[in-house]
């Protein structure tokens, strides 16, 4: 006969179905959490790789702006050095034309000074231009950065002061006048700044150019 003790504890006892849907159902949230899981590292591991990849863009841009960089300055030193006797030899010449006691005639001005113009330095800033267009500037290092954009402040005030000078000075009817006096001492005046920015770029050209050096990988 069926005991009370076994009617109870059957009824104590889970139904096989209903343990399995116990268990199927445990089992559809472990999968589902582990499906979550493997989405959240897929997600980060394609963040982390895009990251890379830019990062690696943006030193690659840094690099190649670098080394436009140090060829522009590099030519804009050579555009300096290549003037810097005729300036200094002009500035002596026209200091000793304004001593002179003969008349300041244009004829005795160019025979004694030997004038073929002032013969400004053209900067090239293709570079700068570049820098700016890409916004590459903010991949380098701040301090170079700094560096760089002080030496093109300094070209470009340099640049400004030349091409104030031709336009002011020397017009077409520069050396129609009698008497080239007001003309010398302007140039001379003019020199005498020149004289002093050209070997001062000069510098700043030679304590740029190593730190730029410095910054690009060596291949």
């Amino acid at each position: 006969m069926f005991s009370l003790d076994a009617a109870v504890q059957a009824q104590r006892s889970p139904s096989p179905s209903l343990a399995m849907r116990k268990s199927s159902h445990s089992k559809s949230i472990l999968e589902l959490l582990i499906e979550v899981a493997l989405v959240g590292v897929g997600v980060f591991l394609g963040l982390l790789a895009n990251q890379w990849h830019e990062d690696r863009q943006h030193r690659e841009l840094a690099d190649a702006t670098l080394r436009y960089f140090r060829e522009e300055i590099m030519v804009n030193k050579r555009a300096i050095e290549r003037v810097r006797p005729y300036h200094a030899d002009l500035s002596r010449d026209v200091g000793e034309f304004l001593k002179t006691e003969d008349p300041r005639t244009t004829q005795v001005f160019q025979s004694a000074v030997h004038f073929r113009g002032v013969e400004p330095v053209e900067f090239e800033r293709t570079a700068w231009d570049l820098a700016l267009a890409t916004q590459s500037f903010s991949y380098l290092p701040p301090k170079l950065a700094y560096a760089i954009s002080r030496v093109y402040t300094r070209q470009q005030a340099f640049q400004t002061l030349q091409n104030g000078f031709l336009q002011a000075v020397l017009a077409p009817t520069t050396f129609g006048a009698s008497d080239v006096t007001g003309l010398a001492t302007s140039i001379n005046m003019y020199l005498l700044d020149v004289n002093i920015q050209e070997p001062q770029l000069i510098s700043l050209y030679d304590q740029l150019l190593p730190q730029i050096e410095a910054a690009i990988p060596k291949s």
